[in-house]
């Protein structure tokens, strides 16, 4: 009982803190961003982090403490199906405020000056194409135009390298915001077809998600462990995006013979997935306890 409570008691904090800065930094983001659809929905954008990022966290914690397995994996898979569904309900009544409220202007624009000394450099269609047409001034008499810009015409200019003005993410992350936006939508779309329909999609990925704390303790060296963690917890988010891909969900639809409806594989296939891991957990811990208590032969 003291084990259950303590791990409410750290799932929550780290649920809820989790969640409060990743809204915080989307809300900074759309303030800077008035590119920004109207209405785009804050809360859903940033539960599949959260979620992700909560039962990793509490998954470690426990191994730190020495709860047993079986109940860390149930009461963490309690808790996040129980605080996801509150959240969703709250969710639901919270709107942005129109873009057109933003004033601030997007860095990168077309029609884009800069500008250094007496010199000036103009960005005329893409900022964000390095081989936009530029015009110069003041590297030469009058205006210099130069149709395909290279390194040489960029220090001649404002003395600047070739960069862009896009937001260099690196391909690893690229790939884990994509995987995370996919979620999120698959979030929603289960939310629109009704509450039981997301609670279902939910339970199941929870239950594979809080199913991975026997890969925490595949070695001695704790932080090993943490790492080989949170790549299996990647390999799950990527599992995830796999299955609800439109040809994997119509693929799938053929093998089952259309008995099974399409909107019930994906969580299906997540329950499954789920109860293997929990079954390779039990038959695990068994292994382990008979190996403690057998006798020893001299």
């Amino acid at each position: 009982m003291k084990h259950t409570l303590r791990v409410a008691v750290v799932f929550s904090i780290g649920f809820a803190s989790l969640f409060i800065i990743a809204m915080l930094i989307q809300w900074l983001y759309i303030r800077l961003e008035p590119t920004m659809p109207e209405g785009k929905f804050l809360g859903m954008a940033v539960l599949p982090l959260t979620l992700y990022g909560g039962i990793l966290l509490t998954l470690r914690y426990t191994v730190r403490v020495g709860v047993p397995i079986l109940q860390a994996v149930i009461t963490v898979a309690i808790l996040a199906l129980g605080w996801s569904g509150v959240l969703v309900l709250g969710l639901e009544r919270l709107t942005l405020p129109a873009h057109s409220q933003n004033t601030v202007l997007n860095l990168g624009s077309p029609g884009l000056i800069l500008a250094r000394s007496d010199k000036a450099q103009i960005f005329l269609p893409d900022p964000h194409n390095l081989q936009t047409p530029l015009v110069f001034a003041g590297i030469g008499p009058g205006l210099v135009y130069e149709a395909t810009p290279d390194e040489e015409t960029f220090q001649k200019g404002l003395g600047y390298p070739l960069v862009s003005f896009r937001t260099e993410v690196p391909a690893f992350l690229q790939g884990i915001l994509r995987d995370l936006a996919s979620t999120a939508t698959q979030f929603r779309s289960r939310l629109n077809q009704g509450f039981p329909a997301f609670m279902l999609y939910a339970g199941g990925l929870i239950l594979v998600l809080s199913s991975l704390r026997c890969f925490f303790t595949l070695g001695a060296w704790p932080l090993a462990n943490l790492g080989i963690g949170i790549l299996v917890f990647r390999g799950v988010l990527a599992l995830e995006a796999l299955l609800n891909m439109p040809r994997t969900q119509r693929n799938l639809f053929l093998l089952s013979g259309s008995l099974i409806p399409q909107a019930l594989l994906s969580p299906l296939i997540l329950y499954a997935l789920g109860i293997l891991l929990l079954l390779y957990t039990g038959v695990s811990v068994l292994v382990k306890q008979r190996r403690m208590y057998a006798p020893e032969v001299d």
